[in-house]
């Protein structure tokens, strides 16, 4: 069996949507043949779509370019032609739709999502304010791969209830399935020993400040402070919109995990973290939370969007309500490290959570299956 690799990015970087693109292509090449599809932007398309958003900032609106009939038209065109010459048995498509909804094909199509465009309009800041006609383009393109694909591979129970709800799709065409770590190496579970130690190391994972938190974070760890309780912060992958003086927080703007000394670095901050502590406003799915699991780090998050099939209450950390604040994470976070018993039993099963759902390996497994099922058809 040979799979087209259907994308927006090449799935060789590793920074593609977050490194998703990479671990997918990665798990899917152990079982079968790859062929892969993904295209650049020429010089005209470019131009049409600056001009959108030119029109458009005058108006006081955005546009997501790439959710515009006129870019997947495009691209959707391109991957026709290039399916009549070169020939796989399935198609997978992780997250571009644009490049599917106007591609005539009888091949079969396996998609995978993390949410609908149409439940993205009113929850991510990104896609707020954007013109109507985007919008209404966009809910089309995406909806029409929804309908066209063979089957759906959603990574959480949010993302699902959109497709059945939005789109009108079958619930025998959709399988939840969560994403994997995007770590190349993690420790055997006999090597990690989470001790308790004087200090409690945070780990703020994440390249948004606002989208994932930040302030509630920082407050969390200011309220710490404030309880005489020993705490460090380490902000990884972006920087807060103003200087923090204190000490004890640490702020590293970005690691390349396509560089091996910075994702290094990367997997000792997250061995020698107790909590991975990330309040996030808006969340799709959880791939900071596979990989705190992967270390056996419990996560102390907000129960919103996809994140409740990443984080288990009382089994790899919890999920709090959306109007937490600081002094509620702080008292989460105090609470659990101050008692052994339940701080330990956090980190084995974040660790066996990540070894039974929260890897690419498991992924790989479901799709081999749907897979297979397809191709017997």
């Amino acid at each position: 069996m040979k799979i087209g690799f259907v994308g927006r990015w090449s799935p060789e970087d590793k920074s593609a949507w977050s490194g998703t693109y990479y671990f997918t292509w990665k798990e899917i090449s152990k079982h079968y043949q790859v062929e892969q599809f993904h295209y650049k932007w020429p010089f005209y398309i470019r131009e049409y779509l600056i001009l959108h958003k030119q029109i458009q900032k005058i108006r006081n609106k955005k546009i997501a370019v790439e959710f515009l009939k006129g870019y997947a038209k495009y691209f959707s065109k391109q991957l026709e032609k290039d399916l009549i010459k070169r020939k796989v048995d399935i198609l997978f498509c992780p997250g571009a739709p644009q490049l599917l909804a106007y591609c005539n094909t009888g091949i079969p199509i396996i998609y995978l999502a993390d949410a609908s465009f149409q439940q993205l309009q009113h929850y991510y800041l990104t896609f707020r304010d954007l013109a109507n006609y985007n919008i209404k383009q966009g809910i089309e393109l995406d909806k029409r791969t929804y309908q066209k694909s063979t089957h759906i591979m959603l990574a959480s129970d949010w993302a699902k209830s959109s497709a059945i709800n939005d789109y009108s799709i079958a619930e025998n065409k959709i399988s939840v399935v969560p994403l994997g770590a995007n770590l190349e190496k993690w420790p055997a579970a006999t090597d990690i020993k989470k001790e308790k130690t004087a200090v409690c190391n945070l780990l703020f994972l994440g390249v948004e400040w606002e989208r994932k938190g930040g302030q509630i974070a920082l407050d969390t760890f200011y309220q710490l402070q404030k309880n005489n309780f020993n705490v460090t912060l380490t902000i990884v992958g972006c920087i807060p919109p103003f200087i923090i003086k204190d000490p004890h927080v640490s702020v590293i703007p970005f690691i390349n995990k396509n560089i091996p000394a910075q994702e290094k670095i990367l997997e000792e901050i997250i061995h020698k973290s107790h909590f991975l502590l990330l309040p996030t406003r808006a969340e799709c799915a959880g791939i900071a939370f596979c990989e705190a699991s992967a270390y056996g780090i419990p996560s102390i998050t907000t129960d919103t969007g996809g994140v409740s099939s990443y984080v288990e209450n009382g089994i790899n950390g919890f999920a709090l309500p959306f109007s937490a604040t600081g002094k509620d994470y702080a008292k989460s976070i105090q609470e659990i490290y101050c008692d052994n018993d339940k701080y330990l039993a956090l980190c084995k099963n974040s660790r066996k959570r990540f070894e039974e759902i929260l890897n690419w390996e498991a992924w790989g497994k479901s799709f081999c299956t749907i897979a297979e099922l397809i191709y017997k058809k």
